[in-house]
């Protein structure tokens, strides 16, 4: 539901994309078993918003507030790959 600040720069370093429920009840409506499907990651991510859908159906937004350093960092598949390529 939501992320300590120092979390989600762990979370962008290691290539894993933080995201939080647009509408907090919708976490409350999954199954704990629920296989999620995250469809239209990257241009989702350039939104700020992507649609995961479980496998029930039930579908529902997701947000992902990056910085323009942050998607960088997260295409590159982490901080590691990022400096490797470059990155700064």
């Amino acid at each position: 539901k939501s992320f300590a600040r120092i979390h989600i720069a762990n979370l962008i370093n290691s290539g894993i994309l933080p995201m939080t429920f647009e509408n907090p009840e919708d976490y409350d409506k999954l199954n704990q078993d629920s296989k999620l499907t995250v469809s239209g990651i990257i241009e989702g991510m350039k939104a700020g918003r992507l649609t995961v859908t479980a496998d029930d159906g039930f579908a529902f937004t997701v947000n992902c507030d990056l910085t323009d350093r942050q998607r960088a960092i997260l295409l590159a598949g982490g901080l590691l790959n990022y400096t490797k390529e470059g990155g700064q």
